[in-house]
C-alpha cells in the first residue's frame, strides 16, 4: 500500500520537462523499486492540474478531463508499493486553498511537496518566450512578469518565485515536508539537476538511465523577435488558446523557428534588477520557512548576461530568418498536399523528414475540431433520420392492424371462420352495431 507521495508542483522552465522525461523513460525501473509514476499519460497530469486549479477552460474539454484528478488519486490508492511521484509544473499556479484540498484528498499518505526553480533572470526571459508562443507582441524590454498576487498567471512571479509556491503548497505541511530543488548553472550539466531532484524524492539509490532526448523548445534571439512581429498579425487571425498552441506554439515557434537559431537572449537591465529583488526576498522566505533545500539558493540569483537583446537584432537578420521560415513553411505545405508535385530537380529541404511528420501531425490536430464538428452534425442528422424511419414503421404497422380489424368487423359474420374470433365478432356486431 502507498505510504508516501511526492508532489512535484513546479515551477515551469526549471528543467521540469527533462525530469519528467527521465521519470517516464524509467517507469519500469521505478515500479520495480516500489515507486509509482502517477499518470499513464502526461495529458492526464495536465488535466488533473487544471481540475485542481478549477481552470474554466475545462468546460470546453471532455468529461474525462474534468475527472482527471480523481482518477490520479484512485491510481495512488490502488498502488501496492510504498511511494508515488506526481510531476507537473503548472500545479504551481494553485492557490493555498486549492493546494489544501489536494492535500486533504491525499490525507491518508505522508505527502512531500517538491518545488524546483532556476536562475530567476533566465526565468523571466523563458516566461516571455512562452507568452510569445501564445500571441504576445510586447517587446522583452517592456515586458514584466505579473505579480505573485495574479492568481491565474501561469508565466508570472506566482509560478517563477519558488518561495511563494512553497508557502502556498506547504501551508498545511511540516517544513521538512517541503523541498526546494535549485537547478544548477548550465556548466554543471543536466545530471546534477536529476541528482538533486532524486534526493528530494528519495530516488537517489536507483540506477536510472539519464539518456533522454532534450527537445530544443527555446528560440534564438533573432527567431524570437521575428515571432513577436509576426504575432501582430497572427493574434487577430488565430484566436483561442487551443488554436494558438497548435499553430503558433507547436508549429511556428517550436517546429520551424526553434531549430533555426539558438543564440541566447539577454536579460534586460530592468528585468534583471526586478529578478534580483525577488531572489533576495525568496531566499529569506525559504530560510525562514525552514524548507529543505537541495542544491544552492545562490543558483537562483540572476547571473550577469552579455547576450544580445531582441531590440539589438538587425533588420537584415530578421529578413534572412523570415526567408528561411517561409521556405520551411512552403515545404511543409507541399508535403501536406495530395499527390506528387512535378519538379525539375529535387531541392534540398530545410525541414528534416522527422520534423515534417510532426508538422503534419500538428495539422491533423488543428483540423480535428473542425472535422469533429462536421462529423457530429452528420451523426446527429443520421440519428434524426433513423428516428423518423422508426416512427414511420410504427405508424404503418398501426394502420395495417387497424385496416385488418376494420375489414373483419365489416365482413358478413356468416362468411367468417367459426371459432373464438368468429363468435366474438358476431357478438360484437349484434351488441354494438
Amino acid at each position: 500500500m502507498t505510504e508516501r507521495v511526492y508532489l512535484h508542483v513546479g515551477a515551469p522552465k526549471s528543467g521540469t520537462t527533462y525530469l519528467q522525461r527521465v521519470l517516464d523513460a524509467n517507469r519500469a525501473t521505478l515500479e520495480a523499486a516500489g515507486t509509482l509514476l502517477v499518470g499513464e499519460r502526461h495529458l492526464d497530469r495536465i488535466h488533473a492540474a487544471m481540475a485542481v486549479r478549477e481552470d474554466p477552460r475545462l468546460a470546453e474539454l471532455p468529461e474525462s478531463a474534468r475527472t482527471a484528478w480523481t482518477r490520479l488519486v484512485r491510481q495512488i490508492d490502488g498502488w501496492k508499493g510504498p511511494s508515488a511521484v506526481l510531476s507537473y509544473e503548472l500545479f504551481a499556479v494553485a492557490s493555498a486553498e486549492q493546494a489544501a484540498r489536494v492535500l486533504k484528498d491525499l490525507a491518508a499518505y505522508d505527502v512531500h511537496v517538491v518545488v524546483s526553480a532556476r536562475d530567476l533572470g533566465r526565468s523571466v526571459v523563458s516566461a516571455w518566450q512562452e507568452r510569445l508562443k501564445f500571441g504576445l507582441t510586447t517587446p522583452l524590454e517592456r515586458w514584466q512578469p505579473k505579480p505573485e498576487s495574479a492568481e491565474s498567471s501561469e508565466w508570472g512571479w506566482r509560478t517563477l518565485d519558488p518561495s511563494g509556491v512553497a508557502e502556498r503548497w506547504g501551508s498545511t505541511l511540516p517544513p521538512d515536508h517541503v523541498h526546494v530543488v535549485t537547478a544548477p548553472r548550465p556548466e554543471a550539466g543536466p545530471s546534477e539537476l536529476w541528482r538533486r531532484f532524486a534526493d528530494a524524492c528519495a530516488l537517489d539509490g536507483l540506477d536510472v538511465s539519464l539518456d533522454v532526448s532534450r527537445a530544443n523548445e527555446s528560440m534564438g534571439v533573432v527567431q524570437a523577435e521575428l515571432l513577436r512581429r509576426v504575432n501582430g498579425t497572427l493574434r487577430t487571425q488565430i484566436s483561442g488558446s487551443r488554436q494558438r498552441s497548435v499553430w503558433i506554439r507547436d508549429l511556428l515557434a517550436q517546429e520551424v523557428l526553434a531549430p533555426l537559431g539558438s543564440e541566447r537572449i539577454g536579460v534586460p537591465e530592468a528585468q534583471a534588477a526586478e529578478a534580483a529583488e525577488v531572489w533576495r526576498r525568496a531566499i529569506e522566505r525559504i530560510r525562514s520557512g525552514g524548507y529543505v533545500v537541495h542544491g544552492d539558493l545562490a543558483d537562483l540569483e540572476p547571473a550577469a548576461s552579455a547576450d544580445r537583446l531582441p531590440s539589438q537584432v538587425t533588420e537584415a537578420e530578421l529578413t534572412e530568418a523570415a526567408v528561411v521560415c517561409i521556405s520551411s513553411l512552403v515545404v511543409t505545405m507541399r508535403d501536406r498536399s495530395a499527390g506528387p508535385t512535378p519538379t525539375l530537380a529535387p531541392a534540398p529541404s530545410p525541414v528534416p523528414p522527422g520534423r515534417r511528420q510532426r508538422v503534419r501531425n500538428l495539422a491533423v490536430r488543428a483540423a480535428g475540431p473542425y472535422n469533429n464538428v462536421r462529423v457530429r452534425q452528420l451523426s446527429r442528422r443520421v440519428d434524426e433520420l433513423e428516428r423518423e424511419v422508426q416512427q414511420a414503421r410504427r405508424l404503418h404497422l398501426r394502420i395495417a392492424t387497424l385496416q385488418d380489424l376494420v375489414t373483419e368487423l365489416l365482413l358478413d359474420p356468416e362468411s367468417q371462420d367459426e371459432g373464438v374470433t368468429g363468435r366474438a365478432l358476431r357478438r360484437y356486431r349484434q351488441e354494438s352495431l
